[in-house]
């Protein structure tokens, strides 16, 4: 392997797609800090948890450049026009993808918005901006949990006795 297919591997890339040019990446990463008023108005935290991670690219094609992996934007008629096309398929499948950027790799992205202006200036090339989220999964698991006799003294196993109502409230409330 020579050093220059060593580099394509670890260079940024969505879902395996390498692209002319990533002119500017946003990483988001934020926890959600729960809270609820308590007495005397005030905010008790009491939980966190992560937001699934978001990412944004701003990409650029030129149509005037060969692609850094031959045949790779090769499905229309311009490398520009078959990289949106690919954008668009792999929000389309739903299914999730690798991204590598210089800061992380993400695992199990998917393509959020896709904004491709097209205008006098793309003419011959595709800026575009994508925004990716990480779609977060979870594995379930069954646990067998023992059948232990209870030590904490009688039980009435749950059984609730009827009360008899109070006459004298009733007369109150109803007169």
């Amino acid at each position: 392997m020579s050093e220059g297919s060593e580099l394509i591997y670890v260079k940024t890339n969505i879902a395996g797609y390498f692209f002319d040019a990533f002119l500017d990446m946003e990483h988001t990463s934020e926890m959600k800090i729960t809270s609820h008023p308590v007495q005397q108005g005030a905010n008790v935290a009491d939980h966190a948890y992560l937001e699934p991670k978001t990412l944004t690219m701003h990409i650029k094609m030129s149509d005037a450049v060969e692609s850094v992996i031959p045949s790779q934007f090769t499905r229309a008629y311009t490398k520009s026009v078959s990289a949106y096309r690919v954008l668009l398929e792999l929000q389309a499948s739903r299914i999730p993808f690798r991204v590598h950027t210089r800061l992380q790799a993400y695992d199990n992205m998917l393509i959020k918005s896709i904004v491709a202006p097209d205008d006098v200036n793309t003419i011959y090339g595709m800026e575009c901006t994508v925004t990716m989220q990480e779609l977060l999964v979870t594995q379930v698991q069954t646990v067998k949990i023992s059948k232990r006799t209870q030590t904490t003294g009688s039980t009435d196993n749950g059984v609730i006795a009827m009360q008899p109502a109070d006459q004298s409230i009733l007369s109150q409330l109803f007169g």
